[in-house]
């Protein structure tokens, strides 16, 4: 079966919520990163509201990962995953970021910022090599390299360029591991 457009995958999510549905909501409006969610946006509302709002303000792609980022803190990791599983297999296109109007995948878009300010690698290395986005020769010839800087080098000079589902994969785990770096680049215009 083909992937969902993110779109109808953050409303599927957004539908098995049940009881955290509000919860989600609530840590929508908590996040202070332009472009921010304003409590009267969510208050009341339905999902479907909800799904278009979040589009709307960030774009298919941007919505689907701040929606992950989202579930993963109020602790629906299982749902989390469904969605990173649809995004990583979704049909790749290049996407506008919704602050500068800039094209093209978060992690390009900021990659010198990301080779020099990235500081957590390892487990980012770890998750890379979980989600098969490195073999275990690449992920071992990273753990080899002596600087961070370099690491982030090695990931955008060769594995990262497998295309749009890997860079998706790097961009999960920096919201994971990075989540103050990541925080302060989307508030970046």
């Amino acid at each position: 079966m083909p992937p969902k457009n993110p779109r109808v995958t953050i409303r599927d999510a957004l539908k098995n919520l049940e009881e955290k549905f509000r919860e989600f909501c609530h840590e929508l409006t908590a996040l202070d990163e332009e472009p921010r969610v304003r409590t009267a946006e969510v208050e009341g509302k339905s999902r479907v509201v909800i799904t278009k709002l979040l589009v709307s303000r960030y774009g298919q792609s941007e919505a689907l990962s701040r929606t992950i980022t989202t579930l993963r803190v109020i602790g629906c990791n299982d749902e989390a995953e469904r969605l990173v599983i649809n995004q990583s297999t979704t049909q790749s296109t290049v996407t506008m970021c919704p602050t500068c109007g800039a094209k093209g995948h978060f992690v390009d878009r900021h990659q010198i910022d990301l080779i020099k300010r990235v500081s957590n690698i390892n487990p980012i290395l770890d998750h890379l090599l979980k989600e098969e986005v490195l073999t275990q020769e690449q992920y071992d010839q990273a753990r080899a390299i002596p600087t961070t800087q370099d690491k982030m080098r090695f990931l955008f000079s060769g594995p990262l360029k497998a295309g749009e589902p890997s860079k998706d994969k790097l961009l999960s785990a920096l919201e994971k591991e990075e989540k103050y770096l990541i925080k302060d680049l989307r508030g970046k215009k």
